[in-house]
């Protein structure tokens, strides 16, 4: 009993996740309905937005059309022709006696005020704009004028009772003359009914910032001015208990002002509770299903004893396998390392070798048979500092080749550009390596012997990419290159004949370009035979 007590307190921990589990699915179940919710308020806000962004559309092609009208008539409309063109535009739309169209003078007295029933219902003609705007306004007026653009400012609380969305553009004659300017004034109410059209009024509230600040209504603009009208909105959100993070937010350009709407629920929605009497039945069949758990433990444990003893003696025998290619590859690079040495000695003793000499002939072919055994050294050298002992760093050991031949063969002082286009992640088996390593190593070296010398512009370019199943190798320098009767096949130099040698070894196609410039193009294939661990 006291054995298998364990196992019952793992059904104790079980079962205590259970309740985690069962919680976390609470969660997540209120997230999927709030979400739900949100995508309700989302859709009616949405609705309004569009229903909103039509109304812009109409007035703004009223605003439009005035301009037009009034700068293209041969003479500047009366106040009466003004009006009639209003009412005529007016037919077919829902303004009503939403529309107030003043014309102002360049001094900013007022000429006309147009409302489509009525001629100056509060006595404005003659009014100076001076004293009822501050200068700052006056000041973005003048410049207005000087513009051919409509301008929207920020709303203004009407004396006629009602806010509204004030419109500017300069006043034109039909010969272009600036003659004051025109701003016809939306009711602000008028565009924001569309929030408030349809029958899910007593579910959402909607919020309106002018600037992202200063609240606007239906009947009034709350930005410090004085407010003629005497209604107040009902639909206002401050009368709502509404939280700051329950809205979701829009921003509607008008004309170079931003306005952002905000529409939330008056109330929030209740979720219902009926989820937690499936999480009780989900808990009990959970319990029992862990009891069924338990049983099928206690069958299976002693199989899975045995299966341990198992896998402990597969790992040890693991273990003793690495352990043995950890020998091997310890081996391999003693020998990689011993090979370099030797490699590296002989080229000493070349060196040694050149004293004895005077002929420049056979100096110059003892330090080309040093080259190519230090190519073929570097080689080893790389192979033994790397993990696998197999791939080597083309670009590391090209480079390093080059200064090491530059070392080597150039007795005079001059000035060297090297560039070496290869990719730092191409990487070559040591057979490949050691062969290419060769036929870089005779072109280089016929670089110093022949194209390179003081008082010149020395270059040399290297170059290895990837085109289809092969690699391809480009090397030009800055000589004057190959005579036009140059044949490959009748050469009797050794440095050609062996990169023709090493060329098919790696199978590939030597060919010399002569355009766009002198190069070397060699297309090969990594060996199938290569260093291995």
């Amino acid at each position: 009993m006291y054995k298998n007590l364990k196992y019952y307190l793992g059904i104790l921990v079980i079962s205590t996740i259970c309740g985690v589990l069962l919680h976390g699915f609470l969660l997540n179940y209120e997230t999927f309905e709030q979400q739900q919710h949100h995508a309700k308020l989302d859709k009616a806000h949405t609705n309004a937005i569009i229903s909103a962004k039509a109304g812009i559309e109409v007035y703004a092609s009223l605003v439009s059309s005035l301009k037009s009208y009034t700068k293209n008539s041969k003479e500047f409309p009366t106040e009466v022709e003004l009006q009639r063109y209003l009412n005529d535009f007016l037919k077919e739309t829902k303004f009503n006696d939403s529309v107030l169209v003043n014309f102002i003078d360049t001094s900013h007295v007022f000429k006309y005020v147009v409302t489509p029933k009525k001629i100056d219902p509060n006595n404005l003609k003659g009014r100076s704009v001076k004293s009822i705007k501050s200068q700052e306004r006056v000041d973005e007026l003048n410049a207005l004028m000087k513009s051919n653009t409509i301008h929207l400012f920020t709303p203004i609380n009407l004396r006629e009772g009602w806010a509204g969305f004030p419109f500017n553009f300069s006043a034109r004659n039909h010969q272009d003359e600036v003659i004051g300017y025109i701003t016809p004034i939306l009711n602000v109410k008028y565009l924001l009914d569309y929030f408030y059209e349809g029958n899910d009024n007593d579910t959402y509230v909607h919020k309106f910032l002018v600037n992202d600040s200063l609240d606007l209504t239906r009947e009034a603009f709350y930005n410090g001015s004085e407010i003629f009208n005497t209604n107040r909105d009902n639909e206002y959100y401050k009368k709502f208990n509404v939280k700051e993070e329950a809205f979701l937010y829009t921003t509607i350009q008008l004309f170079g002002l931003k306005l952002k709407v905000g529409s939330a629920y008056k109330n929030p929605p209740i979720i219902s509770k009926n989820i937690r009497y499936i999480a009780y039945a989900c808990f009990a069949a959970m319990v029992f299903l862990i009891f069924i758990i338990l049983n099928q433990f206690l069958k299976n444990k002693s199989l899975n004893n045995n299966l341990q003893d198992a896998n402990a003696i597969v790992v040890s025998k693991n273990q003793e396998l690495e352990n043995n290619l950890t020998n091997i590859q310890t081996l391999i690079k003693e020998i990689h390392h011993r090979v370099k040495n030797n490699m590296q000695m002989i080229s000493g003793i070349l060196t040694l070798q050149e004293d004895e000499y005077e002929d420049e002939n056979i100096i110059n072919a003892l330090r080309d048979s040093q080259n190519r055994i230090n190519s073929m050294s570097l080689v080893h050298q790389k192979l033994y500092g790397t993990h696998t002992l197999k791939d080597v760093s083309t670009k590391e050991y090209v480079t390093q080749l080059i200064d090491f031949i530059e070392d080597t063969v150039s007795h005079q002082s001059f000035d060297l550009s090297k560039e070496i286009h290869i990719d730092n992640t191409l990487l070559f088996d040591g057979d490949t390596t050691a062969n290419l390593g060769l036929i870089i190593n005779e072109l280089t070296t016929n670089s110093f012997k022949y194209a390179f010398g003081k008082n010149k512009e020395n270059s040399l370019s290297i170059s290895i990419t990837k085109e289809g199943n092969y690699y391809k190798l480009v090397y030009s320098d800055s000589g004057s290159g190959l005579s036009d009767d140059f044949n490959f096949e009748a050469t009797t130099s050794l440095g050609m004949q062996l990169i023709q040698v090493l060329t098919d070894q790696l199978s590939g196609k030597l060919s010399y370009t002569r355009v766009p410039k002198n190069a070397f193009e060699i297309y090969f294939k990594q060996l199938e035979v290569s260093f291995t661990t």
